[in-house]
Formats: C-alpha cells, structure tokens, sequence
C-alpha cells in the first residue's frame, strides 16, 4: 500500500466548529452564527484525505484484501483546564469527580473506535474576564496562559460562558502550524459536563478535534441537497440541517441514498438522539490523526 502523503500547505490552527445550546436547551430555530463553517484550507485538506482515503481502498480491492483495516490505539494525552470566576459550581467551579465522568463519557464513545483519552492533568484558574468568552475571541487567548502539550495534546477548556448560543466549539486540525498552536483546542461550558447535563457535547467538539465536519450541506448561504459542503465522508448520507429538536425519522434529500444520520454524533440532533460515528468517519479520524501527529 502507498504511503499517504499530505501535500496541503496550511499555517496555523484552524477554524472551530460548535455545537448549539438552542440543540440543548430545545430553543425553537437555529441562526446562521450557530453554524459556522471551516475555511477553504480545510475543505481541501479534508478532499485530499479523503481522495487518499478512496485509494487506498481501491488498492486494498484490487489486492484481494480485507476492505476493513485493522487500526491500532491511539491514546490521546488530555488536559483539562478549569476557568471559572469564583470557587462557585455556578461560577464554572466543576468538580474533579465531574471532570472524571466528562471523561468517561469521551472513552465511552471513542473507545468504540480505537480512541483513548488519557488525562494526564487538571488546572484551576480563577480570573472573572477569562472565564467570560467575548463573541469572536480565539481560544488563542486561553492557550496563551494554560496550554499544555504538543499539536497532538487535547487540551480541553471548560469556562462559565461562552457566547451567544454556544455550547461547545473546537479547533479543526492542520497539516503545518509552523509552531502557532496556542489556539488549538476545545471550549466548553461547565452546565455541560455530566453534572448537569449529559457530556455529550464534548463528543461532538472531539469529533471535530480529530478533523470530522458537520453531517449536513453547509458552506453557502442557502445549501440544498445538491449545493454547499458535506463532510466528504462517504457512509454519512446528504441532509439539511436540523431545524427542530426532534428524534423522528426524517429524510430531506429524498432524491438521494439514506434517511438522515439523526443518530450520528456530528449532526446537530438533540445529543439524547446520538448512539455513534459511522465507518467512514472512524477511518476520516484516524487519517487526520496521522496528519495532526506529523504536522509541524
């Protein structure tokens, strides 16, 4: 089999995605700043991928083999930081055991897919303004003071608000960062950890961290079944977004293959809808796994 080679060219760390409270809080409607989308610079790594992707799997075909590749762990080193405004629960305070059950929720679903996340560290900080997320502020501004690790280290920031109507968001990878990563990460309000709600969030922010995209047509102002961006995974059937909070069965894009994912963690479902990542998005994982451990 042929080596994948990454020819991409990008600097820096890359645009996050975000998963909605509206999702959450079952708020009727989503607005356009509760989906932003990624940049030109991933959809072309992501197609690269995934062109690397089909390849191989052809060649796998044509040799006879296993259409199915035996893939090895991969353990992820995690920090968790806490930045909350006081010691208060309601201030963003979380407790370690809270913390512990975040993780447990993580490994739950990703262990399924050959993903550990081995928490390696927990730091408190206590700072009113830095555990207050301004619209368009960068988690650049949290790394600056607390990152840990290399571009393969999760660090995972929970604080007391972020804006708007954000839940979670996350930074997408890149396959050069020429030593700029301080922005490289996950935020996360403390209400989502398992004490109050599920933890799920956190899944789908992961998701994105390990490089997939939203399951939905998005990349234009009005995307239809045959317009915008998918996630170029090919087992995740097109869809529009979600607009209500519903586990029905539903399918948008009737004219083409599969009903849509409601149950995928990538799609913006209520997260009680959620049970998995498809085949394909396993394998888009550990492909832009490679391209995050090997980035420079």
């Amino acid at each position: 089999m042929k080596s994948t080679t990454i020819l991409s060219a990008l600097v820096g760390v890359s645009y996050a995605l975000v998963y909605p409270r509206a999702v959450e809080n079952k708020a009727a409607g989503f607005t356009s700043n509760d989906c932003p989308v990624p940049g030109a610079d991933f959809w072309a790594l992501s197609k690269e991928v995934a062109s690397n992707e089909k390849r191989e799997l052809a060649e796998r075909q044509a040799s006879g083999n296993d259409t199915l590749v035996t893939r090895h762990e991969v353990t992820i080193d995690t920090w968790i930081h806490v930045v909350s405004s006081s010691y208060k629960f309601e201030d963003g305070y979380v407790s370690d055991e809270a913390i512990l059950k975040q993780m447990e929720v993580i490994n739950e679903a990703f262990n399924k897919r050959q993903f550990n996340f081995r928490l390696v560290g927990i730091t408190r900080t206590i700072d009113a303004d830095l555990s207050v997320v301004d619209a368009d502020e960068g988690i650049d501004r949290l790394g600056q003071r607390l990152r840990k690790g290399d571009f393969a280290t999760l660090n995972l920031y929970v604080v007391k608000d972020l804006p708007g109507n954000t839940a979670g968001d996350c930074t997408l990878p890149v396959s050069a960062h020429g030593g700029k990563f301080l922005g490289d990460g996950c935020r996360f309000n403390y209400d989502t950890l398992p004490t109050l709600s599920s933890g799920r969030v956190l899944i789908h922010e992961v998701g994105h961290w390990l490089g997939l995209g939203h399951t939905f047509q998005e990349d234009s102002a009005n995307p239809t079944c045959t317009t915008g961006h998918g996630d170029d995974v090919a087992d995740t059937p097109v869809h529009l977004r979600p607009t209500d909070n519903s586990c029905t069965p539903v399918d948008t894009c009737p004219g083409l293959p599969g009903q849509d994912p409601i149950n995928n963690y990538m799609n913006y479902t209520p997260n009680s809808c959620w049970t998995g990542f498809t085949d394909g998005q396993a394998t888009r994982m550990h492909s832009m796994w490679e391209v995050r451990k090997k980035a420079i």
